[in-house]
């Protein structure tokens, strides 16, 4: 209990620091009317941090390791020209935090996990969303990135949840935005990226990789890849396993992929989600809904959203653009040149371990550096805060060798 009290001592003072952070800033980038994928959009300087501020919150947050911050930082909210599942210009944002000294050692791009809520997002930053991702990394002297994906942060499109292509996108683009940041603050922008991503984000993660990697001149060179509790086999494992409901997440997943995919691929939905849940998902997923309300309004057996007929084509085998489509998203067969690591918790119920597993046997079968790494007996959101520490060394270990 006096643990407790003095924890809460220091959170005030933590918060007084950070009720006075928010000071000047560096020359930003203009606007200049190019649309084309990364161009900036507008930049707004977010808040600035001392390096005592973000040892207090690492602290606060307790995470089962230690880490060293070197540096205070400056956070920014980034609008950025990417490309929206059709293939048309769109505006999509995210968070973008440097040292406040350099040199810059190294770019790290987080992807985030499921949120139905817009303003939930890196760009919007709180201590478990963004904060804590810019203190563990730009405080260690990382450009850190973290798009909020399309759809979310200050995007209004429907968000094309679990789509590779536009995942992969708007990470990259946000990436090139960051780069024009970096230089128009005075720093050099290195050449290399780190990329990690949470659940959700372990599907971008791996998805932007693969696209970096095939490339002939991209914007950064990929160095490693570290997901946690992230998911690769669509159709293989991700969606037969939320199939049997033992997650009180899995309706809200699969209605969400179920509605981005029939707008993506320009299917009814109707086709899939049984009444009334076709009328009530694109409302549920407007991005102003918090994830309790839309399990509220789903079923607890994942199968009773779903029209016979679909049931029946899984069920039996038989084809169905739905599955067609998870199967086009899948981020597992091929063969990435940098090294892989795919951390996950043991209790994990929203995303099981057998994904990290599975796609470790193909990465490794195909002759790739690829690693499934048990994090011990941990839950789904719970995995993450084991995972940051480990992720950091790796990271910082990778970033000290010469090339």
């Amino acid at each position: 209990m006096r643990r407790l009290f003095v924890k809460l001592q220091v959170l005030l003072i933590l918060l007084a620091l950070l009720a006075t952070a928010g000071c000047g800033s560096p020359t930003l980038p203009t606007t200049t009317g190019d649309k084309s994928p990364g161009a900036i959009q507008h930049v707004e300087p977010l808040d600035t941090y001392t390096a005592t501020t973000l040892r207090l919150m690492l602290w606060w947050a307790d995470l089962p390791e230690h880490l060293s911050v070197s540096n205070g930082i400056r956070l920014y909210r980034v609008q950025y020209w990417t490309l929206d599942p059709h293939g048309k210009p769109t505006v999509a944002s995210g968070l973008v935090a440097l040292p406040k000294k350099g040199p810059l050692r190294a770019a790290v791009s987080y992807q985030h996990g499921t949120t139905t809520n817009r303003h939930l997002t890196p760009s919007t930053p709180t201590l478990h969303e963004g904060v804590l991702g810019s203190t563990v990394f730009a405080g260690a002297g990382y450009l850190f990135a973290a798009t909020d994906y399309i759809g979310l942060g200050t995007s209004r499109e429907p968000h094309p949840y679990l789509h590779a292509e536009t995942a992969a996108g708007s990470t990259i683009d946000l990436l090139k935005a960051a780069k024009t940041l970096v230089e128009s603050v005075g720093f050099s922008c290195p050449p290399d990226v780190y990329l990690v991503g949470f659940s959700q984000g372990g599907h971008s993660t791996i998805a932007a990789h693969r696209a970096l990697e095939a490339m002939q001149n991209p914007p950064f060179r990929v160095k490693a890849s570290a997901c946690v509790a992230g998911v690769y086999d669509l159709a293989g494992i991700t969606f037969p396993a939320a199939l049997e409901g033992k997650s009180g997440g899995d309706s809200l997943y699969l209605a969400w992929s179920s509605l981005a995919y029939s707008i993506i691929y320009n299917q009814p939905l109707e086709s899939l989600l049984a009444s009334p849940y076709a009328e009530q998902a694109p409302t549920l997923f407007d991005g102003e809904h918090e994830g309790d309300a839309i399990m509220a309004a789903l079923p607890k057996k994942p199968r009773e959203m779903f029209t016979k007929e679909f049931l029946d084509a899984f069920d039996n085998k038989k084809p169905h653009w739905f599955l067609d489509a998870l199967e086009e998203n899948e981020v597992f067969r091929w063969t990435p040149k940098a090294p892989v690591r795919m951390y996950y918790g043991d209790l994990d119920v929203d995303v099981p371990p057998q994904e990290a597993k599975a796609a470790e046997a193909e990465f490794q079968k195909r002759g790739a550096d690829a690693k499934a790494i048990s994090l011990g007996p941990y839950e789904h959101d719970i995995s993450i805060l084991h995972a940051v520490p480990k992720i950091r060394a790796w990271f910082d270990e990778l970033s000290a060798k010469k090339n």
